[in-house]
């Protein structure tokens, strides 16, 4: 949390953080390290957040699931006025208060990668039985491993 009243008419302050996100807590789906650094300045009681931010994430690969760690940047700019003022995209805050994470969060899902993959060649998983292709073929002859089959069930029709 910031607190406003430290800012003066058009000056600013650094930001300096460092925020762990977990996306998707209750399935450990994305783990994100980010660090931000930039400036909070006060023009006439409308404070803006420009910052440039670094996220190191750990997720699972989007064809065979295996764990995977990814870094990328991304850049944040954001308007903050008091919850009374506040229209369109503008931020709201009240009591002199900012909290600065759920800028940090939204844009953070606004600029993740859509798949994640521990490779660009990576061969995913078996349809029929599961096994993960990279270690190798598998000898399936149109088995179904019980535990995939009700995604057959997705793909009837």
């Amino acid at each position: 949390m910031i607190d406003t009243r430290k800012i003066k008419p058009n000056e600013s302050i650094v930001i300096d953080q460092i925020v762990e996100i977990t996306v998707l807590p209750k399935l450990d789906a994305v783990e994100a390290k980010i660090v931000v650094a930039g400036r909070l300045k006060n023009v006439d009681d409308i404070f803006m957040l420009d910052a440039q931010a670094d996220c190191e994430i750990k997720a699972a690969c989007s064809r065979c699931l295996r764990s995977v760690e990814q870094r990328f940047p991304f850049h944040i700019s954001e308007k903050y006025v008091e919850v009374e003022r506040a229209e369109g995209d503008d931020i709201g805050f009240s009591d002199k208060m900012i909290d600065i994470f759920p800028a940090i969060q939204r844009n953070l899902l606004l600029n993740i990668p859509m798949k994640l993959l521990c490779d660009e060649d990576c061969a995913g998983l078996c349809s029929k039985c599961g096994r993960n292709l990279n270690e190798g073929d598998c000898d399936c002859e149109g088995e179904i491993n019980e535990q995939f089959r009700e995604l057959l069930d997705l793909f009837k029709d």
